[in-house]
C-alpha cells in the first residue's frame, strides 16, 4: 500500500512541477518514524529528520519527528541544540538535505556529548512557577555548552500539557540564536528567555 502511495506521489510530482517530496511523520517514545512521502509547497527547498530527546528527573521524552522544511527554519539546518540544569536536558539533532526523498529510512543521531568542558551556569528548576527562579547552585556544561540561559515562561514537553516553568542552566550558542523557536517537539508560548557567556572555571 506504502508503495503504491509513493509511486502514486511521484507520478504527481512529475506531472505537476518541481516540488519537493519528503517523508512526514511523528512519533513520541520512539528513535525513529516512518510515514508517507508528500509533496512540499513551492518555497520548500529542503528535508528534515531528527531527534528530541527530553528528560526531565528520570522522565525521558523521544520524539522522531520528518517533513518538509519550513523556509523559515532553513537556518537551523546544522546547527547544534542542547540545554540542561540540573534536573532537566534538552537535546535536538537534526539533518536536512535537498533531494526528493532524501529524508527516508533510519533518523541518525550522534551521541550526546556529555563530557564537562570547563564552563559553568547558574543552576535552578521550578516547574510551578513562572517568576525567574534563584539559582540555588551550579552546573557543569558539558560539549559545547558555552552560554548560560534563564527561561521563565510557559511550555510544553512533546505530548504533555503546557505547565509553567523557571529555570536556569547551559546551552549551546546556537539553542539562544535559534532552538528555541526550532523545537520539534517542546514548544514555548508566553515566556522570557535571557543568555548569557558560561563561566569559565
Amino acid at each position: 500500500m506504502r508503495a503504491t502511495f509513493a509511486a502514486f506521489v511521484m507520478l504527481q510530482a512529475l506531472t505537476t512541477g518541481e516540488c519537493l517530496l519528503c517523508e512526514q511523520c511523528f512519533a513520541l517514545h520512539a528513535s525513529s518514524c516512518s510515514g508517507i512521502f508528500t509533496q512540499c509547497s513551492p518555497d520548500v527547498t529542503h528535508c528534515v529528520a531528527g531527534l528530541e530527546n527530553s528528560t526531565l528527573g528520570t522522565d525521558n521524552i523521544l520524539a522522531a519527528f520528518k517533513d518538509c522544511l519550513e523556509p523559515s527554519q532553513k537556518s537551523a539546518c546544522g546547527r547544534e541544540f542542547s540545554y540542561k540544569t540540573s534536573v532537566y536536558t534538552l537535546q535536538l539533532n537534526r539533518t536536512c538535505c535537498d533531494s526528493d526523498f532524501c529524508n527516508g529510512g533510519d533518523v541518525q543521531v550522534p551521541p550526546a556529548d556529555n563530557t564537562p568542558n570547563g564552563y559553568i551556569c547558574d543552576d535552578c528548576f521550578d516547574d510551578q512557577s513562572a517568576d525567574p527562579c534563584t539559582a540555588t547552585g551550579v552546573v557543569q556544561c558539558t560539549g559545547k555548552q558555552n552560554t548560560c540561559v534563564s527561561f521563565y515562561g510557559t511550555a510544553s514537553r512533546p505530548g504533555e500539557a503546557e505547565r509553567l516553568y523557571s529555570e536556569k542552566g547551559c546551552a549551546t550558542r546556537d539553542f539562544c540564536k535559534l532552538g528555541i523557536f526550532n523545537l520539534a517537539g517542546t514548544q514555548s508560548y508566553d515566556y522570557g528567555l535571557k543568555c548569557s557567556p558560561a563561566l569559565k572555571l
